[in-house]
């Protein structure tokens, strides 16, 4: 398994043998399978977020809704100590994006209804050494809240 180098006869390891790069690739084609749900990771601005089935794949237009709320805070430091809520987080993407933004003055709170985004949020948020506690969501007045629809009628 490998490639031979011209010169010296050796061979490259590679992570994966090829009956499981197969496999993958099958995956992939026949059952069509986004990419990131067989890698199990997604690019994502600067981040590499943990994805998995059961959650949706961050989109690169969603990196707009990050800066759109850096921009508003660059003009008004007062919300930067406000109280956010990401709903439907998904991988955390955007809860991640701007708790980064807002630094320690800030709170954003993520939720969502699945098991499984919720466990894959709480990973991606403690990997990028932001801090994850249980709170609820009821009678804290919020700054803003930041939704991105999964699916909108045409």
């Amino acid at each position: 398994m490998g490639v031979k180098d011209n010169d010296e006869n050796e061979r490259v390891k590679m992570r994966a043998d090829i009956d499981e790069l197969y496999c993958l690739w099958k995956q992939r084609i026949e059952d069509r399978k986004p990419f990131q749900y067989i890698v199990g990771c997604e690019h994502w601005k600067d981040l590499v977020l943990s994805v998995q089935e059961g959650v949706l794949i961050p989109r690169p237009e969603t990196e707009l809704i990050v800066e759109l709320v850096s921009d508003v805070l660059s003009k008004n430091d007062d919300l930067k100590r406000g109280v956010w809520a990401d709903l439907g987080t998904g991988s955390g993407a955007l809860a991640i994006g701007i708790g980064r933004i807002l630094g320690n003055g800030g709170k954003v709170i993520a939720s969502d209804l699945s098991p499984v985004a919720v466990a894959v949020a709480a990973y991606n948020v403690q990997r990028y050494c932001l801090q994850v506690r249980n709170s609820s969501m009821f009678y804290i007045p919020f700054v803003a809240s930041f939704y991105r629809p999964r699916f909108l009628p045409e």
